[in-house]
């Protein structure tokens, strides 16, 4: 079954939110990417509250979205009350999208195919509806079925482990869906668009596991849970005394370009 957000939708962008710099320059780079003029339109699986696709929609562009969670999709909605746009909103799976063959100049796929088991099949639908002369834009996840940004999410991936759960990702990752399109002869184009490193506190990151905010969580059982989330409580009560004491996080924003694909 396909991970629907409807349990994230009213906190989601307090969690996601990107600076409105790095925004402007993701929109910037994709723009640049995906070859667009006036007419170019734009499809992306997964859209969800629109974090990628506002920005996009309100310079006028045609975009199509789709996602499973009819909540996430809502919010987006709500964004854009009283204003002219040219977004189509779709429930529908990724792996099975209602869609023409060859309808979209670009395709995004903004962090969605990690969380998809059959990656394969949504990456051909993907492929299926661009258009031959189209672009994909993929964002990059960690190059590894088990990456995790900080001190904690490693701890909390050996917890789970204890427990005979696997937390690693189910769908394709970086290597994953890069070796693919290459296979596939496309012609690849990559880029970092900004360096997200940052730090955090002990209890800022600790609370995400208290509240459960991100969909890895989710997938854990919960008869696991409450025991994982003790285990990981106690080691962090000893590993890190002080709940303020600031922790680093490593990530960044990297898109890759496919060109040749669809063609």
């Amino acid at each position: 079954m396909p991970i629907s957000f409807d349990r994230a939708a009213d906190f989601y962008d307090n969690t996601r939110t990107l600076a409105p710099e790095v925004s402007e320059r993701l929109t910037a780079e994709i723009l640049r990417l995906g070859r667009a003029t006036p007419n170019t339109t734009f499809f992306e699986p997964g859209i969800g509250t629109g974090r990628i696709a506002l920005p996009i929609v309100e310079r006028g562009f045609a975009y199509t979205g789709v996602d499973v969670s009819e909540a996430m999709m809502d919010k987006l909605r709500q964004k854009l009350e009283g204003k002219a746009h040219r977004l189509r909103l779709i429930n529908a799976d990724a792996t099975a999208l209602p869609l023409e063959d060859n309808s979209f100049d670009v395709a995004i796929a903004p962090h969605i195919l990690h969380l998809i088991a059959d990656w394969q099949t949504a990456m051909d639908e993907l492929r299926r509806v661009l258009k031959p002369s189209g672009v994909f834009i993929y964002f990059h996840h960690p190059t590894n079925k088990t990456a995790s940004r900080d001190a904690i999410g490693r701890q909390w991936r050996e917890i789970l482990l204890g427990y005979g759960y696997d937390s690693g990702f189910t769908g394709g990752v970086t290597e994953d869906v890069l070796d693919r399109l290459q296979e596939q002869g496309a012609t690849l184009e990559t880029v970092v668009v900004a360096d997200l490193s940052r730090e955090s506190t002990v209890d800022s990151l600790m609370r995400a596991y208290r509240d459960r905010i991100y969909s890895n969580m989710w997938r854990v059982p919960d008869d696991i849970y409450p025991r994982a989330l003790a285990d990981l409580e106690a080691w962090a009560a000893q590993e890190f005394p002080d709940p303020n004491q600031p922790i680093a996080s490593q990530d960044n924003i990297s898109l890759t370009a496919a060109y040749h694909w669809a063609g």
